[in-house]
């Protein structure tokens, strides 16, 4: 996958009318599995180890406003099968949070 299909991909992901309530990040890269793990270390407990493709990581702030420890969205995008993996419900931001692009 491409980062624009990726992008397309989220797009269709969030519910119709939610493109304006909330702000949507793409990290511009692939990730491992191992990777992932590395960086939130929670990952290697909520995903089966089965899953070791490339993943594409998009974070949903869906309360954009407020101050943190709310409810936000991580959407883990493989990139063999293109598409979403899993889409977790996450109360902060994930680490690699200032690597991330905003969606356009």
């Amino acid at each position: 996958m491409t980062l624009i299909e990726v992008e397309q991909l989220v797009r269709n992901t969030l519910p119709r009318g939610r493109h304006q309530q909330v702000k949507v990040y793409i990290l511009p890269r692939m990730l491992s599995l191992d990777a992932l793990c590395t960086a939130e270390p929670w990952a290697k407990f909520v995903l089966a180890e089965e899953v070791t493709q490339q993943l594409w990581v998009a974070f949903i702030d869906e309360e954009p406003d407020l101050a943190w420890d709310h409810r936000s969205r991580l959407l883990l995008v493989d990139d063999d099968i293109a598409e979403v993996l899993m889409d977790l419900s996450v109360h902060f931001r994930p680490s690699f949070y200032a690597e991330m692009q905003p969606l356009t």
